[in-house]
């Protein structure tokens, strides 16, 4: 069977695309901004484990599509650790543009933490933040990025029965 490049042929088109796709920024990353829309809702509860829907509108500056992969995060509520929070499925974002997203996600609460769980949700909004690495991938390639996202929401999707 014939090699359809040589090997000096491959090294020279990785060497030109490298150049080529870092002169127009391309290889640059930026990472995904939040940008409002966010809500959510608590879909199950099953012993430590909740079952959530997140909505939000995630800009993605970058001149290629990303796709953020299941990805686990530490959750901390009004300043305080209570578990942690998983992506179930990855997100594809588009390149330049605004995606609304709709995820599946799933939190494991520490022990004790479902019972601060509920008496935050008698509050009108509390302080959420998810930190750690996500992971994100274009093509082949995946990257860790560092997470550490802080937002006030209401408490109004916390509340069961509706």
């Amino acid at each position: 069977m014939k090699k359809i490049l040589s090997l000096s042929s491959r090294i020279t088109l990785a060497i030109t695309l490298t150049l080529l796709l870092s002169s127009c920024g391309c290889l640059d990353f930026n990472t995904p901004e939040m940008r409002g829309g966010e809500d959510f809702s608590v879909n199950k509860i099953d012993g430590n484990k909740i079952d959530l829907n997140v909505k939000a509108n995630i800009y993605n500056d970058n001149c290629f599509g990303v796709k953020i992969k299941p990805s686990d995060l530490e959750l901390f509520v009004e300043g305080e650790s209570i578990g942690t929070v998983r992506l179930n499925k990855k997100v594809k974002l588009k390149k330049r543009k605004e995606t609304p997203i709709d995820a599946n996600l799933t939190a494991t609460l520490n022990d004790g933490a479902l019972m601060k769980m509920m008496g935050y949700a008698a509050k009108g909004e509390v302080e959420v933040r998810l930190k750690g690495k996500a992971k994100g991938g274009v093509f082949i390639f995946s990257k860790k990025i560092d997470i550490d996202e802080t937002k006030k929401i209401s408490t109004s999707g916390m509340r069961m029965g509706r």
